[in-house]
């Protein structure tokens, strides 16, 4: 597979990361002192007012007491009841700030009782002037009382968001009464919920019609399965995004709307720890095609550390994302795990010694994946190399798991390593073969290797070397150029079977084990036999 498709996904994936991070972690910075009723009043109402026309919602939300509302909804409700409370104050009055007190040493002041619920400001925890709870729990029901009313004269009305939109086009009949959300609320979700399954199926149908197959004629060798499985989060994603967006036009309640966030929050890391997973997937399979096209071998056992690694980072990330955007103190978090550091890593020794010996082996190389290895009692070919062991295929078709640790001290006996692998063995002719023929033989063995461009020309033995029990033993020592342990056996065996051919040409025995078994008459015994 062509290597610039998952690079492009990449750069797609890690554009989407940053977005998220960035939404996860950027809050409205609240910086105004707000000291003072009239300070609190001045700030919510510059606010509103911009070159571009645009208002300023977070800073107006910054002036509103939000302390009942569940915090992954907390700024989007802020602002939208920012923006309601100024369409409310819209139409009681014309704000005078000269008329409001400056004075942060009250214990509150009420705007307006006019409407069933009074519009109060009072001094929070820590001292700054907003409106309190009960006004910002109220905001929703007080705008119901006077939409209906005209904008004071000399007000800029503030700008009508989604939600009010489509509130005010809703008929009066559906916007009350109803069981924890109003009718129009209810019949809107089942309809939301079918729109983003529709969503769903169009996204996932053009992302195939637009990418996987043009990119199937472009690159050859493309894994379609692989494609599909990164093009089909997209559709997830659209439907968490339509649903996400949906919620927020129908200004649900707080506690709703919380439940609602969070569950789709999750749907949409879900989708994107998917896509991830699934470019990472691509990533690893073209640099897999990358290395088999290298005589490095190195590459083969770094790509799964990397893919494994790449997913491990995905996965934190997106824990880190979600602690993060349902209130977790992320500072807090990290500064435990510093303070608490000595403990798990005394804890963890053992991952952690793991992980330096997959470390070691990455680094040093002491043998790579498809090498024959021996360690301690440990024999075979190496098919892994993970974080916390690597895992080792025996001669009998076993799977040995080795933690990675005993390999920091371990004494590696790597067989693939070797350019030439050694033949040393034995071979026994009868005691009564001529002298002459037993150096012909010899020498002959020695023409066979000559003529054999699979072994070392210039570091072989073949010589008598024994009078063994059985036989004259000849010393056949050689080394064959063989990249793996198959080859050397077919190696041996045709030199083995040209050794037989050439010993019965020269009318050579080969000895097999021999007793001669002598029998004696008992002492005594004069009797013929």
């Amino acid at each position: 597979m062509n290597a610039a498709f998952p690079r492009r996904i990449s750069l797609v994936a890690a554009g989407a990361l940053l977005a998220l991070a960035w939404f996860a972690f950027a809050q409205p910075s609240g910086d105004e002192p707000l000291v003072s009723p009239r300070d609190t009043m001045r700030v919510f109402l510059e606010a509103f007012v911009s070159e571009d026309g645009r208002p300023d919602l977070d800073a107006a939300a910054a002036c509103l007491d939000l302390g009942d509302l569940p915090f992954p909804v907390r700024a989007r409700q802020g602002r939208n009841l920012a923006n309601e409370l100024k369409h409310v104050i819209d139409r009681l009055e014309f704000v005078e700030l000269q008329a409001i007190p400056d004075d942060g040493e009250l214990e509150r002041w009420v705007f307006s009782d006019e409407l069933s619920v009074p519009l109060v400001l009072a001094p929070d925890g820590d001292g700054r002037w907003l409106f309190n709870r009960a006004t910002v729990a109220a905001i929703p029901a007080l705008y119901e009382e006077v939409r209906d009313r005209t904008v004071v004269e000399g007000v800029e009305e503030a700008p009508v968001t989604a939600t009010m939109w489509l509130r005010d086009r809703i008929p009066e009949t559906l916007r009350s009464g109803g069981f924890i959300l109003y009718p129009w609320q209810w019949l809107a979700l089942p309809v939301l919920l079918l729109l983003g399954f529709l969503i769903d199926r169009l996204v996932v149908w053009t992302a195939y019609g637009l990418l996987a197959k043009p990119l199937s004629r472009r690159y050859e060798n493309l894994d379609l399965p692989g494609a599909r499985r990164i093009l089909r989060p997209t559709g997830l994603l659209g439907m968490a995004a339509a649903w996400w967006l949906g919620i927020q036009w129908l200004g649900l309640p707080a506690q709703v709307d919380a439940w609602l966030d969070t569950t789709l929050l999750v749907l949409l890391l879900l989708a994107l720890g998917r896509a991830a997973f699934a470019q990472v997937d691509l990533l690893g399979t073209a640099l897999e095609a990358r290395a088999s096209r290298s005589e490095n071998r190195f590459q083969d056992q770094l790509v799964p550390f990397v893919t494994k690694t790449l997913k491990l980072a995905v996965s934190v990330f997106g824990a880190v994302f979600l602690i993060a955007r349902l209130g977790g103190d992320v500072t807090a978090l990290l500064a435990g795990l510093g303070l608490s550091g000595l403990a798990v890593a005394l804890a963890a020794q053992d991952l952690l010694k793991n992980l330096f010996g997959s470390i070691t082996v990455l680094l040093d190389r002491p043998f790579r994946v498809g090498d024959w290895i021996k360690i301690g009692e440990v024999e075979g070919v190496v098919e892994e190399v993970g974080f916390r062991s690597t895992r080792v295929r025996t001669f009998y078709a076993s799977l040995i798991t080795l933690p990675n640790a005993r390999l920091i001290d371990a004494s590696v006996d790597n067989y693939g390593a070797r350019q030439f692998r050694r033949w040393s063995t034995r071979i026994q002719v009868t005691y009564d073969t001529p002298p002459a023929s037993v150096d012909a033989f010899c020498e002959g063995i020695r023409q066979l290797v000559r003529e054999n461009e699979s072994m070392r020309q210039d570091a072989f033995e073949i010589h008598l070397n024994e009078f063994g029990v059985d036989g004259l033993e000849i010393m056949l020592y050689v080394f064959f150029l063989a990249p793996d342990w198959s080859t050397e056996l077919r190696l041996r065996h045709d030199l083995a079977l040209d050794i037989l051919s050439l010993a019965d040409r020269l009318g050579v025995r080969i000895a097999f084990p021999t007793r001669t078994i002598q029998l004696e008459p008992p002492p005594g015994d004069d009797s013929d036999a």
